[in-house]
């Protein structure tokens, strides 16, 4: 294991509550959609054992893995192992269960597999790691995962174009439709997360917390929950200068000191604004001013009981 200067083993600490109470707004993110109901409230949660991943960039160019043992508590408690070297200069994309999508200066896009993703071990990728499955992707403003092949990417105008990458092995396979624009006005959000399941956090530029989610992840029809309208499930969350998700509701924030908060969002699939813990945040460690927050978005999976 690699040697690092940040402390994953300081005791829990709470953060003030952001913000639960549920509002849809007129802030329509997504172009006119077809109405849709939204997913039942009631979901059971699963995560990754024994621990969920969260990636990061240090400041060497060198690719390191964390694991997280309790994403549904957030009790701290991470390992942490070196995977990889000269990985400056990229976009980092977690693509959900080891998965890693790349874009560099010249838009490739290239598909990686850490094989050891989930038990912390060393280096170990897929053969084809590294492989290009596309081209021109730096002609998008933001890529986001939405796990199982799926990206979201914003172009310059704000529209939100959907893709799958059907073989999700390093061969070129996409989805019949992938390209297609299923909602616009998404340049207006400060920050973009995909947490899995269709669902999408945006943090306007008043520091709202925004949830949408699209129904149809996998086909990629722009069919919305709660007719394409945000429901808005926090406040206050300006103060944090990069986000995550480890899927689930499961969301990774770092404020400006470099410190990263978990917070888990129990409703993820509905979208009601009620939360794990209070709402409190709680401290996983500091020192992190130097990272994107490539969290594993399959790491946690809510399924509806109801």
């Amino acid at each position: 294991m690699s040697g690092s200067s940040r402390d994953r083993g300081r005791a829990a600490s709470l953060r003030p509550l952001l913000g639960a109470a549920v509002a849809a707004t007129a802030l329509a993110l997504t172009a006119p959609v077809a109405p849709a109901s939204a997913a039942a409230t009631a979901a059971s949660l699963t995560c990754t054992t024994p621990a969920v991943a969260m990636y990061h960039v240090d400041g060497a160019a060198q690719l390191r893995r964390w694991g997280l043992a309790s994403p549904i508590n957030g009790t701290p408690g991470w390992t942490e192992q070196m995977i990889g070297t000269v990985w400056n200069g990229l976009n980092v994309i977690s693509g959900g269960d080891g998965m890693i999508y790349t874009i560099d200066q010249s838009g490739n896009l290239r598909w990686y597999d850490d094989d050891n993703y989930a038990n912390g071990g060393g280096p170990s990728w897929a053969p084809a790691s590294g492989s290009v499955i596309g081209t021109g992707w730096n002609a998008y403003t933001t890529v986001i995962s939405g796990g199982g092949g799926v990206l979201y990417a914003v172009d310059s105008s704000g529209a939100l174009h959907w893709f799958r990458d059907l073989a999700m092995n390093g061969t070129i396979s996409w989805a019949p439709g992938s390209g297609s624009v299923i909602g616009n006005g998404f340049n207006a959000p400060t920050m973009l997360v995909a947490g899995g399941s269709g669902v999408i956090f945006a943090v306007d530029t008043s520091g709202n917390l925004n949830w949408f989610r699209h129904l149809d992840p996998s086909g990629g029809s722009a069919t919305w929950a709660n007719g394409g309208l945000a429901s808005t499930i926090g406040a206050g969350w300006s103060g944090f200068t990069q986000m995550g998700s480890m899927g689930g509701g499961v969301l990774m924030a770092r404020d400006g000191t470099g410190t990263v908060w978990w917070y888990r969002d129990a409703d993820p699939l509905g979208g009601t604004g009620t939360w794990a813990n209070g709402g409190n945040g709680i401290a996983e460690g500091t020192g992190w001013s130097d990272s994107q927050l490539i969290t594993d978005v399959d790491g946690c999976v809510a399924t509806s009981t109801s």
